[in-house]
């Protein structure tokens, strides 16, 4: 993971803008500058491997190096997809489709895992001294 002094000190030595590191990975410039200000603690871990891999001249983020599901690369019994055919359903979509959503999943599992004990902290907070919107809810 990058510290905003070494995030710092790679993008200088990488003659690049913040703005074109930022457009590689994925992100908004702003976040970048707010990591390497220390406004915010701490990048996401998928933002970090984004950046690292914008700073090391690699196409960021998932969009660009998506993997295509083809028809007939599925294996699933033949008979099976054939009775998914004459329901009208697409197994090569609701295959990418499950991916992508078992991908998210974990995704957010490990990251509620990896930041429970920030995720506590803020609860116990907001808890203890509520927020400052508190008086001007209309709920």
């Amino acid at each position: 993971m990058l510290h905003p002094d070494a995030l710092r000190e790679a993008i200088s030595a990488s003659k690049l803008p913040v703005s074109g590191i930022a457009e590689r990975a994925g992100i908004a410039p702003t976040t970048l500058y707010s990591f390497m200000s220390g406004a915010t603690g701490s990048l996401r871990a998928s933002s970090h491997a984004a950046v690292e891999a914008a700073l090391s001249g690699q196409a960021g983020g998932l969009a660009e190096d998506r993997a295509t599901f083809q028809r007939g690369e599925l294996d699933l019994h033949p008979a099976l997809l054939q009775e998914a055919a004459s329901y009208g359903l697409d197994a090569t979509e609701i295959a990418r489709t499950a991916v992508e959503r078992a991908v998210k999943t974990e995704r957010m599992k490990r990251f509620s895992e990896e930041n429970r004990e920030a995720i506590e902290s803020w609860n116990d907070l907001v808890k203890r001294e509520g927020l400052w919107s508190d008086g001007y809810r209309a709920f």
